[in-house]
């Protein structure tokens, strides 16, 4: 399935049955998403869209370190509230320029900013 257009806190899949992926096979590339979360999802059958937008997989695996840097504020708390989820979120998918918006950053600083994430994926 494609989809098309503006997703902004959005939830894909549900909570449900952690034995069985509750989507699959989507394909993102055309839309843009911001604070949307892939639950109990095989990221390996989603596509997702490219920069700005940005992927983290796993994102609980990752509040370590968001929790050890320095951010800016607005751009700290969002990924403090991406990193603070439960292990069947499987990704979350945001969009940079919103973030840059918030915190009056380039998107290269965002960029920048973001690189050593782990988990993130950005596609060009």
């Amino acid at each position: 399935m494609k989809f098309k257009g503006e997703y902004f806190g959005c939830d894909f899949g549900d909570w449900d049955d952690v034995r069985i992926s509750s989507i699959s096979d989507c394909d993102f590339s055309e839309a843009r998403l911001h604070g949307c979360r892939f639950l109990n999802a095989d990221m390996k059958g989603i596509v997702t869209p490219p920069w700005p937008c940005f992927c983290l997989r796993d994102p609980s695996k990752a509040r370590d370190f968001v929790m050890s840097k320095s951010w800016p504020k607005s751009m700290g708390l969002t990924l403090d509230i991406y990193t603070d989820t439960d292990p069947e979120c499987a990704a979350i998918v945001a969009n940079a320029s919103v973030i840059a918006d918030k915190d009056k950053l380039s998107l290269d600083e965002v960029r920048a900013l973001l690189e050593g994430i782990p988990g993130l994926e950005i596609k060009r």
